[in-house]
């Protein structure tokens, strides 16, 4: 029996703007992707093939599945089927943090960790395109969270290039206590609005980032989700919260709904966090760069 911890960092996108449906039913992207020190926490155990294949989930959330549903077995299938891996039998504990639902790229993650220590724990020395293959099979974001770091990200999530780091800064992620808004329900508002030009190009963010201006960071955020995202799920009140802390900038992440607001340094962020309401859950950390120690033993 051998075993490993790994780390699945969250993700915010610091910027995000969708362009119109494809035939394909999928959506082309312009996004800035950042892996953060908020993670899910998964222990995988490797056993002695058996008579019988088997991939075992436990999953301390009870929201959430523990079978072929959920994008971890799939992706230990998925990974095994492209390793050529005839016997298996291995485990999975998973231990969430990332709050699901939240356009914070969890289960994703979760998938992009699995893929990893999987191809530690067989020795498969798989290549990065490889594994990136093999989870963009699964779902757009998993080929990102399989590379961490900052990226800029076109094509439906697939198109990955690497772009200058953030600069030293933290951050507070947020989530408002409304209700909730499903991707798919997102993307249709998305495709209800009318044509026109975002209010911040995608330009303009790499131009911030390219000279590591925290402050022009801050001003170039931008997340077109936030158009068609319901007034009841509170993201817009948590926000303006954020920001009156003395946020550098604060937007929504992904399709929603949670929030993110950036801070010069931890303490900063620690701060601002002391300042919010106890009804607000919020976690402070910072950008999880891709020499990271994901993998715990």
């Amino acid at each position: 029996m051998e075993k490993l911890s790994i780390l699945a960092p969250a993700k915010i996108n610091l910027y995000l703007n969708v362009g119109a449906r494809r035939a394909d039913g999928y959506h082309d992207i312009e996004s800035v992707m950042q892996t953060v020190t908020l993670f899910d926490r998964m222990e995988v155990t490797k056993y002695p093939p058996a008579e019988e294949n088997e991939i075992r989930l436990f999953c301390f959330d009870d929201k959430l599945s523990s079978d072929e549903n959920n994008l971890v077995y799939r992706a230990a299938a998925a990974f095994f089927e492209a390793a050529g891996i005839e016997r298996y039998r291995v485990s999975f504990t998973l231990e969430k943090r990332i709050p699901v639902q939240s356009g914070l790229g969890g289960g994703s993650s979760d998938a992009a960790a699995t893929i990893m220590a999987l191809d530690k724990l067989y020795q498969t020395a798989m290549p990065l395109e490889k594994m990136c293959e093999i989870g963009a099979r699964l779902g757009a974001d998993i080929p990102f969270c399989l590379k961490k770091g900052t990226v800029y990200t076109t094509g439906i999530g697939e198109i990955m290039e690497s772009a200058p780091p953030m600069p030293d800064c933290a951050f507070i992620i947020a989530m408002p206590k409304g209700k909730g808004i499903s991707t798919a329900a997102a993307y249709r508002a998305i495709d209800a609005l009318p044509v026109e030009a975002e209010s911040v190009r995608f330009a303009d963010f790499r131009k911030a980032l390219s000279v590591c201006d925290l402050e022009k960071i801050g001003a170039s955020l931008y997340n077109k989700f936030e158009l068609v995202t319901p007034a009841e799920t509170g993201f817009a009140e948590l926000r303006e919260m954020l920001l009156a802390t003395g946020a550098i900038g604060a937007r929504m992440s992904g399709s929603g709904t949670a929030v993110f607001a950036i801070y010069p340094h931890i303490g900063a962020a620690r701060k601002a966090k002391d300042m919010l309401p106890e009804t607000v859950q919020a976690f402070v950390c910072t950008p999880a760069r891709r020499d990271y120690p994901y993998i715990e033993a």
